[in-house]
C-alpha cells in the first residue's frame, strides 16, 4: 500500500509520517526546494503542540518563545486575558521543515523540488508531477492556501500577509509571553515572538481597503499604526528581515470542503477546512487532520466517510468562528468586546477553551492501534 501526500506543509508532512508509522509506504511530493516563509500565523497552541510531539517533534528544542496571555486592542481600546492553556510562537520556516525531517527519518520518501499538477479521481489515483506520474492506492490533497488543478475553493474577500521584524529590545520585553490581537477596519492582524527574538507580524486586509492604501510595508504599516497607536509602538525602531511581506490572496476563511472530491483522495489541512486564523486552531487543525486522515486509510475507511466524519466534528467550531467573525467586522461589536473582555477577563478565557477545536483525544496515541484492522489493505 502506498500512500502519497500532494503537499509537504504541517497536514501533508503529519499524514505521511503517520502512515510510514502505521506500517505504510508513503511519499511527499513538495514544489519548495528547501525551507522557505509563508503567510500563516505561527501561533502554536497546546494542543498543536501536544500533536507535534506525538509526531516526535519538540517545539520548545527548536527554540520556540512561550505564550500565556492575550492582548487585544483595537484603536485605543485595549485588554489583557490570560490563555487556559501554555502555547508557543515558533515560526513556519523552522517548524514544517522540523516535522518533513521527521517524516522522512521515519521512512517517508520525500520528493522536492516537485509540482503537483494534477490528481486523477479514481480508485487508484494517479498523482500528476513536473517530476512524472505516481500511482497510489490514497493521496491526501495538502497543497495548502494553493489550490490543486481540478478541485478548486471558493475565493474570499482577504488577502493575507506576514513578515518577520527584529525589534527593539524595550518592544520585545514587552510582547514576550503575549499573543496580539489588532482589529481595525477593513481586518484584523495578529503578533507574537517567535525563535530568535524576531517577531512574527501577520494580518489580514480586506482587497478593497488593500487597493486604497497600497501593498507595500511602508504603506500597510502606516495605515495599521495609524488605526492603532499600539501597533505603531511595536513596529517603532524595528528592522524588517525580509525586503517586502509576503502575501497570499482571497481565502476563503470559515471554508469545510464537504463535498467528497474521489473515492481515495483525502483533503487535509486547509484543503479540509480554512479556520479564520484570528481563532489561532490552524496549526492544530492541519495536524489533527493529516494524522486522522492516516488513521482512516490504514484502517480503510473511504475518503467520502473521512470528510463526512471531519466537517461533522468541525462545524460547532466553525460556527462560533463565525460568530467571532461577523463582531470583528463590526466596529461597535468590536468596542462592546474589548469592554467585556477589560471588565471580565476569565469570561473571555472560557470563551476561548470552548472555542478550540475538538476530538484530538481519537488523533493522540499509538498508530499501531490505528492500523490493528488494515492488515487486509497492505
Amino acid at each position: 500500500m502506498l500512500a502519497i501526500a500532494a503537499g509537504g506543509g504541517l497536514a501533508g508532512a503529519a499524514f505521511a509520517l503517520e502512515i510510514v508509522r502505521g506500517g505504510g509506504r508513503s511519499m511527499i511530493i513538495e514544489k519548495s526546494a528547501g525551507p522557505h516563509h509563508k503567510v500563516c500565523g505561527e501561533f502554536v497552541s497546546e494542543d498543536a503542540a501536544l500533536l507535534l510531539r506525538n509526531l516526535g517533534v519538540d517545539c520548545d528544542l527548536l527554540g520556540s518563545s512561550r505564550i500565556d496571555q492575550l492582548r487585544l486592542a483595537d484603536g485605543a481600546w485595549r485588554a489583557k486575558v490570560p490563555l487556559p492553556f501554555h502555547a508557543r510562537g515558533l515560526s513556519r520556516f523552522r517548524l514544517d521543515e522540523a516535522l518533513i525531517a521527521a517524516a522522512a527519518a521515519a521512512g517517508v520518501e520525500v520528493l522536492r523540488g516537485t509540482s503537483v499538477e494534477g490528481i486523477s479521481a479514481e480508485e487508484c489515483p494517479c498523482v500528476l508531477t513536473t517530476g512524472g506520474t505516481f500511482r497510489a492506492d490514497a493521496v491526501a490533497l495538502a497543497s495548502g492556501k494553493h489550490n490543486v488543478r481540478g478541485f478548486p475553493r471558493p475565493r474570499g474577500p482577504l488577502v493575507g500577509f506576514k513578515i518577520h521584524l527584529a525589534p527593539a529590545m524595550a518592544v520585545r520585553q514587552s510582547i514576550e509571553g503575549v499573543v496580539q490581537l489588532h482589529t481595525f477596519a477593513g481586518g484584523y492582524g495578529g503578533f507574537c515572538l517567535v525563535e530568535d527574538g524576531l517577531l512574527s507580524v501577520a494580518w489580514n486586509i480586506h482587497s478593497d481597503v488593500l487597493h486604497s492604501i497600497g501593498s507595500s510595508w511602508r504603506a500597510q504599516a502606516g495605515y495599521l499604526a495609524k488605526a492603532s497607536s499600539l501597533f505603531g509602538d511595536l513596529i517603532a525602531g524595528a528592522e524588517t528581515t525580509w525586503d517586502k511581506p509576503l502575501a497570499v490572496s482571497a481565502q476563503p476563511y470559515g471554508f469545510l470542503r464537504s463535498r467528497p472530491v474521489g473515492s481515495s483522495i483525502y483533503p487535509v489541512g486547509d484543503q479540509l477546512a480554512v479556520i479564520p486564523s484570528f481563532m489561532g486552531d490552524g496549526t492544530a487543525l492541519a495536524l489533527a487532520s493529516g494524522i486522522a486522515a492516516a488513521r482512516a486509510v490504514l484502517k480503510g475507511e473511504s475518503a467520502p466517510e473521512f470528510q463526512r466524519r471531519m466537517v461533522l466534528g468541525h462545524r460547532p467550531q466553525f460556527r462560533i468562528a463565525g460568530a467571532l467573525d461577523a463582531a470583528i467586522s463590526n466596529a461597535v461589536l468590536r468596542k462592546l468586546g474589548l469592554a467585556g473582555a477589560r471588565l471580565a477577563p476569565r469570561l473571555v478565557t472560557s470563551l476561548i477553551a470552548v472555542s478550540r477545536l475538538r476530538g484530538f483525544d481519537e488523533v493522540i496515541g499509538s498508530p499501531a492501534a490505528a492500523a490493528q484492522s488494515s492488515s487486509a489493505t497492505m
